[in-house]
């Protein structure tokens, strides 16, 4: 096979480059907050639909797991995955990818076990591996708002020249900047996606921006408990100052 041919050589990078957005979830708390978290199943029917069932047309094994002390206690742990496909009829050199979760977690200021540390490791590796073949890669391109993919890219270039970066100045190769897509969920379907992010919060990034987000709604009581009994088994400083002020605030403009 030749490896001069720019349609061969993206066509398996063009098939699993979209992922169909009920598949996508967006992000709504965090350092993540508007990326959109991409669901692990499908990346594996993405690869079976290219190359076939699993351990025939593509397999992967399990390099090393490992795991890693931080300072509070906790421990993470890490798994390097190594996938080898088939293309054309004939195997791959393998290619590899890293992913970490959490083993033991602090809570309450306690250590906690976490049972699928190790389980949500080689998933998140197996899907830094699939990147390379282009699986989901319109969304780690940016090429998704959150509702739609905004180019239909085919090829990284043309002629064997990398393009320039569009100018604004031409309308017929920059596309229309659209406004922020509306979200449709209604208040109590947000409270609702509000209080799951804040029951695994990884940190009080996610309790800040709920409590900001709902301040003065109806909802606003029960994200300040929900937050507070997350900072609590957490064993994170409490907030219930900042509470506090952010009520006697809102009285006052009572």
């Amino acid at each position: 096979m030749s490896n001069q041919n720019p349609i061969t050589n993206l066509k398996i990078w063009n098939d699993v480059k979209q992922t169909p957005t009920n598949f996508l979830k967006k992000i709504e708390f965090g350092y993540l907050k508007g990326k959109s978290d991409i669901n692990p199943q499908w990346r594996l029917m993405a690869m079976t639909q290219a190359f076939g069932p699993v351990g025939h047309g593509w397999t992967y094994r399990i390099v090393r797991t490992w795991s890693e002390t931080a300072p509070s206690g906790s421990v993470m742990c890490f798994a390097e995955v190594a996938v080898k496909t088939k293309f054309e009829g004939a195997w791959g050199e393998e290619f590899s990818g890293v992913g970490g979760s959490e083993i033991v977690e602090l809570a309450k200021g306690q250590l906690k076990a976490n049972d699928e540390g190790y389980k949500k490791a080689v998933t998140d590796a197996l899907g830094v591996a699939f990147k390379a073949i282009g699986v989901a890669a319109d969304v780690y391109l940016g090429n998704y708002d959150g509702s739609k993919y905004l180019y239909e890219y085919d090829h990284a270039y043309q002629e064997g020249q990398v393009p320039a970066q569009p100018q604004n100045s031409n309308p017929q190769q920059q596309p229309v900047q659209q406004q922020k897509p509306k979200d449709n969920r209604t208040q109590e379907q947000l409270y609702n996606d509000a209080l799951n992010a804040i029951k695994d919060a990884p940190d009080t990034k996610i309790l800040n921006a709920a409590m900001k987000k709902f301040k003065g709604t109806l909802y606003e009581a029960g994200i300040k408990n929900a937050c507070c009994a997350r900072a609590d088994m957490m064993g994170w400083p409490i907030k219930q100052a900042q509470l506090n002020q952010n009520s006697n605030q809102q009285a006052m403009h009572h």
